[in-house]
């Protein structure tokens, strides 16, 4: 099919075409089950249409130039306690100013606050437009991400109305942690700016999707999307040890920059796909895989949970794209990688196949005093002879997880790791067995002036911790005791360059190097 010239159409299937033409006063509508695709121009003098639901969004793919403007109908959430929507434009040219007032019947307002906002990660703000400030907004830039809310009573859709974007689009990000030395935060709000739906990861496809794409230009330790959940509870990170992930046109989503500096992450268009499904609010199927998940309950309601995912060529080290740190390194659960931890909480601990019989992972919980707690096995996607134990080593307790959940009310304040560790084996470990594990570890993150010690707490004697310079000369030493789990030392005054640290503890020697700057 060469070419289209349409006068009135609804599509709710896919279809192929070189050229589309939709001529002055006639009108073509993509319904939200439909896709349309071609290879040639896009040229409208009409209406052009697509629509979508909270699970459905038709999609819109040019191959050639581009002339007129589309209208995408786009599904966002309705206002409640935390449950607005993460959204971006699905089209290039929408003044702000104008998309309100289009939307006036539907989009949400508290008096002169419109329920439409930015992220700014120099201070870790969100900030609403309001009647005033509306005015001089601009227009919406491509792959920016806004929160956004519909009213109770709407139909939930907001109208995107410019021109349907058809060419590769970048947005810049920054780690503002690094760069405002810890006010800031490394996390930055984009979208995808297409009126189609691209391929998020790997599962998806294999070289064309976001996370593949923009590697370098994410933190190693955070390589992923953090979906918000529009309910309150956080955000569900999506990596390649996910399944195949779609992100929705215009869906909005947080990255973590790896850069002190502005960088620049890519949409190409060969992400683009006109297959995909929910909006990331609705949630996913998971992948089939060899997966643990533990989830933390305080009553019925669940607080949190943290997963290990199992792969072939995977480590215990950090495995960028597949580990992933939690969105929010103050949570009640995470866990650690095994080696070459580096104080990242995690919500994703990807582990090489050999590890499903044969690993003990820290647990990393933070708990206020007297909060009564308890841990479960939420998914156990594994060998049903591999047993699952949770080791308390201040009770001197091992929970076998497959049969009974581990329970405990906090009579001080639990923080950070040393306590607690997940065993995972095929061995079925009695009460005379004398299992206690010792967790030490020093790092030092690079947005830091200092070096870390953590795992203090559950050392019978003083830590001595010795640095060096890489050419063997003393530049420190110190006694650390056993008062406060973590201790922090200074490296102000220190030349940059790699050091060697080494920490003993009664038989407990550990060497590791770092870098200072």
């Amino acid at each position: 099919m060469k070419k289209l010239t349409l006068l009135l159409c609804f599509v709710s299937f896919l279809t192929n075409g070189q050229n589309i033409t939709v001529a002055s006063g006639k009108s073509f509508t993509i319904e939200k089950t439909g896709a349309v695709t071609m290879s040639g121009n896009f040229s409208n003098a009409g209406t052009f249409i697509l629509n979508s639901d909270s699970d459905e969004f038709s999609s819109l793919i040019i191959g050639g130039s581009v002339t007129g403007n589309i209208t995408y109908n786009r599904y966002v959430n309705s206002v409640g306690t935390n449950e607005w929507d993460l959204i971006g434009a699905p089209v290039s040219g929408q003044s702000i100013n104008s998309f309100v007032t289009a939307n006036t019947s539907t989009l949400a307002t508290n008096g002169a606050t419109k329920a439409i906002g930015y992220y700014n990660n120099t201070d870790n703000t969100w900030t609403n437009y309001t009647t005033s400030t509306i005015v001089g907004a601009g227009n919406f830039p491509l792959g920016k991400g806004f929160q956004m809310a519909t009213n109770a009573n709407g139909t939930g859709i907001l109208s995107f109305t410019g021109a349907p974007t058809a060419t590769n689009q970048t947005w810049t990000i920054i780690d503002n942690d690094a760069a405002n030395s810890g006010a800031g935060t490394r996390w930055n709000l984009v979208a995808n700016p297409f009126p189609s739906y691209i391929y998020g990861n790997a599962n998806a496809d294999s070289s064309h999707n976001f996370l593949t794409v923009n590697s370098d230009k994410l933190n190693d330790s955070y390589e992923a999307i953090y979906g918000y959940d529009a309910d309150g509870s956080g955000y569900t990170v999506y990596n390649n040890t996910s399944a195949a992930l779609r992100l929705a046109p215009g869906q909005a989503f947080m990255v973590a920059s790896d850069n002190a500096e502005n960088d620049t992450i890519s949409f190409t268009t060969a992400m683009r796909t006109t297959t995909g499904g929910d909006d990331l609010i609705v949630g996913r199927d998971p992948i089939d895989s060899f997966e643990l998940v533990l989830k933390l309950y305080e009553g019925d309601s669940e607080i949190d949970h943290t997963k290990f995912y199992f792969g072939d060529g995977l480590s215990l080290n950090l495995d960028p794209g597949y580990d992933a740190g939690h969105f929010n390194q103050g949570a009640s659960l995470m866990s650690r990688l095994v080696e070459e931890d580096e104080g990242v909480g995690l919500v994703i601990n990807a582990m090489g196949l050999e590890s499903v019989n044969d690993v003990v992972a820290p647990l990393e919980l933070n708990i206020e005093a007297g909060n009564n707690f308890r841990i479960s096995i939420g998914t156990f996607n594994i060998d049903t002879a591999i047993n699952v134990y949770l080791e308390d080593n201040v009770q001197e307790t091992m929970t076998l997880l497959n049969d009974q959940d581990f329970e405990l009310t906090a009579e001080n304040e639990l923080s950070g790791v040393g306590r607690f560790f997940i065993h995972l084996t095929e061995t079925l470990l009695s009460i005379d067995d004398k299992i206690e594990t010792n967790y030490l570890n020093v790092f030092k993150a690079d947005v830091n002036n200092f070096i870390t010690v953590e795992g203090l707490a559950n050392q019978s004697n003083g830590t001595k911790l010795r640095l060096y310079t890489i050419r063997g000369k003393e530049v420190t030493f110190t006694t650390l005791n056993n008062t406060n789990n973590k201790q922090t030392i200074s490296t102000q005054g220190l030349s940059t360059g790699i050091y060697i640290v080494k920490l003993e503890s009664g038989n407990i020697l550990l060497t590791k190097k770092l870098f200072i700057k």
